[in-house]
């Protein structure tokens, strides 16, 4: 048999992970304030728990993947969160996507209860937690990573020892911030070219072979904009929670960060008209609504 996890949040991420986990033979206990996603784990052989203290009562291992800050910390150190009831040499493992200051707090209460805490915030979507193919960038102590990475060997191909505890966190959100503003960019860049006359795919063909090309020119988009579908990988309101969550971390060091800005406030405008919920790659569409037009493959521009 496999070790005692507790998975807690089984969303688009953590469902998926927590489904590897079973696979791979690990006992998992699972708990999410949304009942249907626990009982959908269930159906394929984890436990249920009606709380983060419940599911972490046993737990080798507690994993949390869960959207916001405030959110982990009250999973964790709240009044009926995880360290209510995990056992001294329990190790937490927040895979969430947080900030720096909330990971460093949260190891302190953990530490002070004598449990262990890593912050391993993950990168390559949906797709990544379902193959196991995640970039996991951890914070935190390199013995207590070494112990736990055979657990998350299972949900991630690259293991990143990052440095102490909050780490992970800022290679996370330096991460997505640049991925933020590339989208941005080539928002700009892809309705300018093709309102010129170019086709699309020409010239996104270009750009990937050129000095311009990017992981999300690459991959995010021949998969989501290019390709037509309008599925949910990461939803731009998640985005744009976490580039704000880097701007406050600079804003804390004292460093400015235009294009941050810029980015920030792209998001917040296009939320505000309704993309939220959409992928964030949708920061493209936002940017045919406003210039008027459509980006078609083998096309040139057509007017809206």
């Amino acid at each position: 048999m496999g070790s005692r996890l507790a998975f807690i949040g089984a969303g688009k991420m953590g469902g998926r992970m927590s489904r590897r986990l079973l696979a791979a033979g690990h006992r998992l206990v699972v708990h999410d304030t949304d009942r249907q996603l626990v009982e959908a784990l269930v159906a394929e052989g984890a436990l249920a728990a009606g709380s983060p203290a419940e599911a972490a009562r046993d737990a080798e291992l507690v994993i949390l993947s869960l959207p916001t800050p405030a959110i982990v910390e009250a999973v964790i150190a709240g009044e009926d969160g995880v360290l209510q009831t995990a056992q001294p040499g329990t190790t937490v493992i927040d895979m969430s996507t947080a900030d720096p200051g909330t990971a460093q707090r949260v190891e302190a209460a953990c530490r002070a209860a004598g449990v262990n805490f890593l912050d391993a915030p993950v990168s390559r979507g949906v797709a990544g937690a379902e193959q196991g193919t995640l970039l996991i960038m951890v914070g935190g102590d390199a013995e207590v990573l070494e112990a736990a990475r055979p657990v998350l060997s299972v949900l991630g191909s690259e293991i990143i020892h990052v440095g102490g505890p909050g780490s992970g966190q800022v290679a996370k959100l330096c991460n997505n911030m640049l991925a933020a503003i590339n989208m941005q960019a080539l928002g700009e860049v892809l309705v300018t070219g093709v309102k010129a006359g170019v086709d699309l795919r020409v010239l996104a063909g270009v750009l990937t072979a050129g000095t311009g090309g990017s992981w999300v020119l690459s991959n995010h988009l021949p998969a989501t904009v290019f390709a037509g579908d309008e599925g949910t990988r990461f939803a731009l309101e998640l985005m744009h929670k976490d580039v704000w969550l880097f701007m406050r971390s600079a804003e804390e060091q004292g460093l400015s960060t235009p294009l941050a800005a810029t980015a920030a406030q792209t998001l917040r405008m296009a939320k505000g008209e309704g993309y939220g919920p959409r992928d964030y790659s949708a920061i493209i569409n936002y940017f045919e609504r406003l210039a008027g037009m459509r980006l078609l493959p083998n096309k040139v521009a057509e007017e809206a």
